[in-house]
């Protein structure tokens, strides 16, 4: 199917060429996948480090193959009605699980990600430029990291790939969908019915896309179908994309339970803490957004500039895409309204904020920018002799591969010096992160010996992996508190509220977050507290970067 994407010019000798071009594009995009799981593997240690969104996967997957060892477990002891941990991610990893390692199974699905990701871009620029260079070049740049405000970003490569990454992946897909059916009426509905499948992907991404594609649609009527015809339509797009989204969101809208007053402060406690600092100030976020500081100025400066370039000189579908930005633009704009509208006026009906994270969203800013970007340069490619080619797409590919710090651009690199014995940039800050994975694995698998099944631990950090590779009950960790609050469980909030407010008296405020908690076994980061902790309890074990200890008469 590749010859779909050679020019209609190309004939017998270029045409195979372009098809072998497109061949060792997908095998690269392949080899950098497989190169970055096998890395990730050696530089966790198996997944001791582990970015913290990943981590609740794996430890939801331990919790329902084993729900008879987190019985005591806040978070794992019921089937949580939050269906954000619901996703693709999750069933794909479910599948590559090899037994109970489920890092591994998350890791394969990553990388499988991964590789969808850069061929999905790929394809995306063929069917864009025709040109190989060109969509390799697109590829490429659209795996670039760009950190955005409210603790979100647009990349392939920043850290494990979590849910948001996998929509990346599949985005080129649902924009080619919505191409094609921007000139025919009839695949609009399926574009939508598309996008609102992809709730099971990411859901804010699903919301943010499909808010796009509608508008592109309602805001272009084709030529020749009449107003009625349209309207119908638009109804019609409506009704299939919003069928999966309300059954995705349908166990959260039917939390029907009735809170009180101090139920609700509660609850608005926590939001504050977890999500205030990023989503109550949108003003100052959006102004930080755009400001010199902010890597999205120049680039957003860049797209406009080529979108103005690619509406005059661009190509066929090139200009086709162009004239749908507007559209997606405007949709963003009004989705980042609507969620600080939102987050605004729920309290004043009693009720919790559900949109305040509508608004990363915004990301998609990002590969509209690059896309823009790249069809630009198509309009003057010709105009490039053959060395300037060169010298462009080798320059880029340099910056991108050998600068970048990404946790995935790390792995790989480890992985190819492990092979080739050849002395990559990454290679020591690979083998650092290494060395302190292997302390914390080392700890989590004393930990398994000295405790108990089903017996639960404290630990003064995040350390979610007590729960995923240890497979003990955990009991409190700063990224539970979400799961309390989309939960809706109240005595959870304040449980976490109570801890939180102790550990955040100092560094050593776990001390007296652990005593109150009543739970035997302390697992801490802080090897230096030893003389603080014995008054306490009997440090049993420690490497010189983890202690484990446990509480006397416990």
């Amino acid at each position: 199917m590749l010859q779909t994407f050679a020019p209609a010019s190309a004939q017998g000798g270029p045409a195979r060429r372009y098809r072998l071009w497109d061949l060792l594009a997908l095998a690269l995009a392949a080899c950098y996948a497989w190169a970055a799981l096998q890395g990730v593997l050696s530089i966790s240690v198996g997944g001791a480090q582990l970015d913290s969104d990943l981590a609740t996967y794996a430890q939801g997957m331990a919790g329902a193959d084993h729900p008879e060892l987190f019985v005591l477990d806040p978070v794992l002891r019921a089937v949580t009605p939050a269906n954000s941990i619901w996703n693709l991610e999750r069933f794909t990893a479910r599948l590559l699980t090899p037994g109970n390692d489920y890092v591994v199974g998350l890791f394969r699905a990553g990388a499988l990600a991964i590789f969808i990701f850069y061929a999905g871009w790929y394809l995306l620029g063929r069917w864009l430029f025709g040109s190989p260079g060109l969509a390799f070049l697109l590829a490429l740049l659209a795996g670039v990291t760009v950190w955005v405000e409210w603790g979100t970003f647009w990349g392939v490569a920043q850290s494990d790939p979590v849910p948001r990454v996998f929509f990346a992946a599949l985005w080129p897909f649902l924009l080619l969908g919505a191409l094609a059916a921007q000139e025919r009426p009839l695949l609009r509905p399926p574009a939508m019915l598309a996008a609102g499948l992809c709730m099971w992907v990411h859901g804010i991404s699903a919301l943010n896309t499909g808010a796009m594609f509608f508008l592109a649609f309602a805001l272009h009527r084709p030529q020749g179908q009449s107003l009625v015809a349209h309207l119908v339509n638009c109804v019609f797009c409506l009704v299939l994309y919003f069928i999966p989204v309300l059954a995705f969101l349908w166990p959260s809208l039917t939390q029907t339970h009735a809170f009180s007053a101090a139920d609700m402060a509660v609850f608005q406690e926590l939001f504050n803490l977890r999500w205030q600092e990023d989503y109550g100030r949108l003003g100052e976020r959006l102004a930080h957004l755009v400001s010199f500081s902010s890597p999205m100025l120049p680039l957003l400066c860049g797209g406009f500039a080529a979108w103005l370039i690619v509406r005059r000189r661009g190509g066929m579908q090139a200009r086709r895409l162009a004239a749908m930005c507007p559209a997606f633009v405007l949709a963003l704009v009004l989705v980042v309204l609507f969620s600080w509208a939102e987050s605004r006026l729920a309290p004043e009906f009693g009720r919790l904020p559900l949109g305040h994270e509508l608004v990363r969203g915004l990301r998609f800013l990002v590969p509209l920018s690059w896309l823009m970007i790249v069809a630009a340069l198509a309009c003057f490619r010709p105009r490039l002799s053959r060395a300037g080619r060169l010298l462009l797409a080798g320059g880029v590919t340099s910056a991108v591969l050998l600068l970048s710090q990404d946790r995935q651009y790390m792995a790989a690199q480890y992985a190819v010096s492990q092979a080739t014995g050849l002395p990559l940039p990454l290679l020591d800050d690979a083998r650092e992160a290494m060395r302190g994975a292997a302390a914390y694995r080392e700890a989590l698998d004393r930990l398994a010996r000295l405790v108990s099944p089903g017996v639960p631990v404290f630990s003064d950090s995040d350390a979610m992996a007590v729960r995923y590779l240890a497979q003990r009950p955990l009991v409190h960790s700063f990224k539970d508190g979400y799961i309390f609050f989309y939960n809706k469980d109240v005595q959870g909030s304040r449980t976490w509220l109570r801890y939180n407010a102790l550990m955040q008296r100092g560094p050593t405020g776990y001390i007296d977050a652990w005593l109150a908690s009543g739970v035997p076994w302390l697992l801490s980061g802080r090897p230096r507290d030893k003389t603080l902790l014995e008054p306490y309890g009997d440090v049993l074990w420690e490497n010189g970067g983890w202690l484990i200890a446990r509480r006397r008469g416990g």
